[in-house]
Parts: structure tokens; sequence; C-alpha cells
């Protein structure tokens, strides 16, 4: 017997605690996914009640039913088709307590379309420390519906609303809304074209009808009665802000003590002396950004050495066990892919950790809001801010990071320039090879090589703002960009949360980005260790094993694909043996170093016993490979190609498409290309 299962959707206002009570009730049971068609996040979650098997959605953050935004659009298909496979039984409208002004007007929109409504008033903690007192009686009344208190951030509250969801029915009276003598004509029309009661009518003919059946009809309606849809919204607002005012004015009472009264003033001295200053604010957030950075290149460095440890043992253990192809391709090709999946960890957890540390004290609220006005002449919000700076340490967590914005424009722009931030990848050869071209002079305690790599980090700023106010310039606006929100009170952390959300994202990312990196790193082990058969006998077998044996590296098909590729590369200033870094380099940037440490090794005018820059200045000829000319078009072509398909993979994942990531890979080394042949043109 199959069990039923009763859709919900979870709906709310943004910042009031949806995706906590989201998690609280379902735990570890959720999934993540998109919307079809959209990059909007998908998340769907589970519970079990007296037999009965609950599916909740969690849905954008949203002010009312008029969309201005893709997420608001997405809240708005759901509610209006019923063969969406989401379509929900009954609805959960999730309030501040603290502030239920603004709740109200989603909750009675969404009521008279005729759902069965639970009003969930939540953050009740915040509503104490502003003295609030809400006469839950008198609002039942009012609003006709269950209603139930909450603090989903400390779980209190999850079994009663449980009770109530299993009890909730149709409201017996519906459409509450006035619609007034003038326009009731024009929707008893669409009422008996639809079949649907009177507020989804109006609502129809307010909404402009876009995506609707029979549209044509409504646009005739429209006409005959001189109707337009912006005025049907305006006049709807203010009905309905005229009914919530009284409501809250029979209902909530502020009763602030002293001990409140001071946290308020306290908590409003703190963000305007400090928190959200034009200078301690920027002061504090850069100081704050200086010290997690700090945190990740530090903290992330034991379990580093340990993973390296770890693995390294089983390479030896494997080593002497059945030698041969098989083990060849575990040991080179598997357990590397393995190892850089499970190495990324680490940064990840650390990075995202203290990002949920600072939104769930509501710090990151007031960055937004600091950052805001900087961010807006390149394409970008507030929000952005975070995403750009964490890049400096690795691109894939702060592209995941990006999640953050709501925007979807705004969230794709972001996205698309934050790889050409200076990451840690890009380090090991920047500093490579400055200390190959720049001579090692100081002045005091300036030095010239630390002067040049500053300049690269400050290349990378300037690129990214200049790609987002380019794409700004041509990415097609559908909704307006403004940044809504209402500063939240502090909070303690509840790391429970915290945790929760951290394990998602790295099941996430394990699962679905790092199988892809292990698939690129086998290709490229495949194309680095064979080659073609140089006697090929075509009479005797056309058995593939004829045609492709094992080689080292320079006769490999990667060996090959450098020399064929090297003609392309020369006007760059680059041989053959550069050719293969930079295709090697496609799994990681710094794999370069170790490639080209491989390269000279096997090359017999090398020395052998020397360090990788000694074997790289080696002077061939009389003629050195790494001069000045080529070391800059080499810093530059790095500083701008996407040399790095972890990030491509997760750039795919974030916004759903290989358009974006293609897209950018073409870009990017197109811009490269280009901006190393002309400084090695000029330099050489």
């Amino acid at each position: 017997m199959q069990k039923k299962i009763i859709k919900l959707a979870l709906i709310g206002n943004p910042n009031v605690g949806k995706t906590s009570l989201f998690n609280k009730l379902t735990g570890l049971n959720q999934k993540i996914g998109n919307y079809l068609g959209v990059t909007v996040e998908k998340k769907v979650g589970y519970f079990f009640h007296e037999r009965t098997l609950y599916q909740i959605i969690d849905l954008p953050g949203v002010y009312s039913i008029y969309p201005s935004s893709e997420d608001e659009e997405i809240v708005r298909k759901l509610l209006n088709n019923t063969d969406d496979i989401d379509y929900p039984d009954k609805i959960i409208v999730v309030a501040d307590s603290s502030n239920i002004k603004k709740s109200l007007l989603l909750f009675r929109q969404i009521q008279d379309l005729g759902f069965p409504v639970l009003f969930v008033l939540n953050m009740l903690d915040e509503a104490k420390k502003k003295g609030l007192f809400i006469n839950i009686k008198k609002l039942k009344k009012f609003l006709k519906t269950e209603i139930v208190f909450t603090n989903a951030r400390k779980g209190v509250g999850l079994e009663m609303i449980k009770k109530k969801v299993k009890d909730l029915n149709r409201q017996k009276k519906l459409d509450f809304f006035n619609l007034g003598f003038r326009y009731s004509f024009a929707v008893n029309e669409i009422k008996k074209i639809y079949k649907v009661n009177t507020y989804k009518a109006w609502y129809y003919l307010a909404y402009d009808g876009k995506y609707l059946k029979k549209r044509h009809d409504i646009n005739n309606v429209k006409i005959k009665y001189n109707i337009s849809s912006k005025r049907l919204q305006i006049k709807e607002i203010v009905n309905r802000y005229e009914e919530i005012e009284k409501i809250i004015s029979k209902t909530v009472y502020r009763l602030t003590s002293d001990k409140e009264k001071n946290y308020l003033e306290f908590s409003k001295k703190i963000d305007k002396n400090l928190i959200v200053h034009p200078f301690w604010g920027y002061f504090i957030f850069f100081f704050l950004l200086f010290f997690i950075f700090q945190c990740v290149f530090f903290w992330t460095d034991p379990p580093k050495k340990f993973i390296e440890f770890f693995f390294s043992l089983i390479q030896k253990k494997l080593e002497n066990f059945y030698p041969g192809p098989l083990n060849d391709f575990l040991l080179k090709g598997i357990l590397p892919g393995i190892s850089t999946v499970i190495s990324f960890i680490p940064q990840i957890f650390i990075l995202l950790f203290f990002l949920l540390l600072m939104e769930e004290s509501g710090y990151i609220s007031r960055v937004t809001f600091l950052m805001d006005r900087i961010m807006r002449p390149f394409g970008l919000n507030g929000k952005s801010v975070v995403p750009f700076i964490s890049s400096i340490s690795c691109a894939i967590p702060a592209i995941m990071s990006a999640r953050h914005i709501e925007n979807p424009r705004d969230r794709l722009i972001t996205i698309l320039a934050t790889p050409f931030m200076t990451c840690s990848a890009r380090l090991p050869i920047y500093t490579l090879i400055i200390s190959i071209i720049i001579p090692n002079y100081k002045w005091c305690f300036i030095q010239l090589r630390g002067a040049v790599l500053m300049i690269m980090y400050l290349l990378g700023v300037f690129s990214s703002l200049s790609v987002s106010m380019i794409l700004h310039k041509f990415l097609r606006k559908d909704y307006k960009s403004h940044l809504i929100m209402e500063i939240p009170t502090y909070k303690v952390p509840i790391f429970t949360n915290i945790f929760v959300s951290l394990w998602i994202n790295i099941k996430s990312f394990i699962f679905n980005t790092g199988r892809i990196i292990i698939l690129v790193n086998v290709l490229i082990w495949v194309l680095g260790t064979f080659g073609p058969s140089e006697n090929i006998s075509h009479q005797k077998s056309f058995i593939l094993t004829k045609y492709i044996k094992k080689k080292e590296l320079p006769h490999s098909y990667l060996g090959l694909i450098g020399k064929s590729i090297e003609p392309i590369i020369y006007p760059l200033g680059y041989d053959w043996k550069i050719g293969i870094g930079l295709l090697s380099s496609l799994l990681a940037r710094e794999v370069f170093i170790s490639t080209m440490d491989s390269i000279y090794i096997m090359d017999a005018m090398s020395k052998k016993n020397n360090s990788l820059e000694e074997k790289i200045s080696y002077k061939k000829n009389r003629e050195p490979i790494y001069n000045l000319a080529t070391g800059i078009s080499l810093l530059f072509f790095y500083a701008f190609s996407m040399q790095c398909m972890s990030t491509l993979v997760t750039i795919k994942k974030e916004t759903k498409s290989w358009k974006w990531p293609i897209v950018q890979f073409l870009f990017m080394s197109i811009l490269a290309y280009m901006t190393s042949f002309f400084v090695y043109q000029i330099f050489k």
C-alpha cells in the first residue's frame, strides 16, 4: 500500500528563518536542485508525522505574489499551476514575530488564493528583545487561521507545527479582499472563464495574465472595462495595508523594559559607530576577512599535510601490489583525482563555516548594506563582496558562496567575474616565474619581486571589476536590481544549523563536482602516459594494442599535442615544453610546476641536481627559454586564462548549464592569448 504524501510549501519574506525551520523539520532528509529552466536553488525535504509522509519545499523569500525578481516569479508559477509536481496541498507562511506587519500582506494574498494556510510566528526571542506582546487569540480571530509561535533556530514549536498542519483545512470563508464596485463586473467575467474564486480572478487581472491560458480573454476584459493592471496592484496594496494597520493596532503591543531598551540602543550604537560606519565598518570587515583567510591558509595546512601523508602511504602500499597497467592507472589516474577532491574539503569547510557563522550572527547583512554602494557601478551588489575576496583563497568555494545573491543576474555576473581574481593556485606559478625573470633587488623593506607579485594581485582585482562592468552593460535585465533588506538583530549562532548546512554543501561538492574532477584527472593521465606505436603493421593486426603503447611524456599523446600546438604558442614566446605545462595545468594551475619539473629532469641539457628555477634558467645555446619577455607573457597568460577545470565544473554546477563555462573558457583563453601576445612583442 502506497503511503499518502502531503505536499507543503514554506513561504515567507527574506530573513524570517524559513531555512532554519526547514532544516529543523527535515534534518538531513533533504535534497538540493534547481527549478526547471532557471538557476534558482530548490530545496525539498521530508518528515514523518503520525504515519503520514510530508514533503516540504523551501521556496525563495518573497514580499508579495506580484513578482519583481526571478525568485518571486518561481513562487508565482508554483501557486498558480496545479499541474506542477510540487503544487502544495497546504502552505506554511513564516513571519518574523518582531515585525509581523511586513508578512501579513503575503499571508493575506496566499490565504485569499484559497490555500489552507498555517501562520508561523518565528523568532519569538527577537520579539521579546524588542518588548513586543502579541495577543494570539485576537490575531487568530482576525486572520481566521491557526497560528504557532516558534524559535526555529532552537527547535522550539516544531511538534506544534506538525500537529496543526495535520488538522489544517481550507477555510470556509474566503475572499477577504474588498474589490470595490468598479471592478466587480470584470472580476465576475474572469471567474466564469477560469472557474476560480474571486481573489484569484482579481489576481489574473492585476498580474497582467502572463503565462496563463486564455490570456486573450483577460486582455479583452481589461479593454472592455478600461482596466490597468498596475492600478489594480496599487489599489490592492493600499487596501490591504489599511486592514493590516487595524489588525496590528489591536493585536500587537510594545511593553519594552529598561533592559530591552538598553539592548536595542546598544545594538544601534554598535551599528552606527562601528559595524556600518563609513570608515570603521570597512576597517572591521577587511580585518575579519584578513583573519578568515589567515585561518584558511594556516588551518588547512595540517589537514592538507595529513591528506598528502595518508595518500602517500596508500601509494607506497599499492606500488608493489600487482604491478602493471591497472596498478599504474590506479596510482596515477584514480588516486590523484580522489586526493584532489579531498584536498579541497578543508578549504571549503573553513571558508563556508565562517560565512555561515557571520550569517547566523546577523553580521553578513550589515556587510551587504555597507558594500552595496561601492559595488553598484560594476553591476554587482553588496553580496558580491564575499565571493570576490574569498576567491583569493580558491575560486571554487567562492563561486559556491555566490548562492547568497538573490538576484540571478547579479549572481551570474559575480560567478563569471570571480575567476579573474588571483587565487592561491596561481601563487606558485607567479613566485616561480618572478624569481626567474626579476632580479632580487631590495630597497630597505621593499623588495622588487614582492612589488611585482602585488601588481599581479592588483591586476586580478582590476580585471574582475572590468569584466563585471562589461557584463553589466551587455546582460539583459529581466528585473531591476534593488537591495531591499531589513537589518536583523544580533544573534548567538546555533552551531547545529551551521554544521547541517556545511554537511549539505560538502556532500553536494563531493558527489557532483568531485566525480567530474576525477574523470578529468583520468583523461589527463591517459594522454600523458600513452602514445602511438612507432611500428604499426596494418596487415598483421588491427588490435588496439598494436597502435597504442606506454610512452615517456615527450612521446605521449600529451607530448605530441604539445609539439603540435607549438606553432600556435610560439608567438607568445613559448616552446613545446611550456605547451605541455599549459595543457596539464587545465586540471589545476599548480600542476604546471610539477609538469615543468618532470620535463626538465628528462632534458639532457638541464642540470639534474639543481632547483627547478636553476634548471629553467639554464642557457641552452646561450639563449634562455625563460627570458624577461617570455616570463611576463606567461604571467599575463595565467592571470587571464581559465587553467582550472575544477572551477569550470563548479560554474556548470552553479549555473546548471554548460553554456556559461564554455563561454567563459573561450573568452578567458582568447583574452589571455591576445594579452600575452602583445606583452611578448613589446618586451622582446
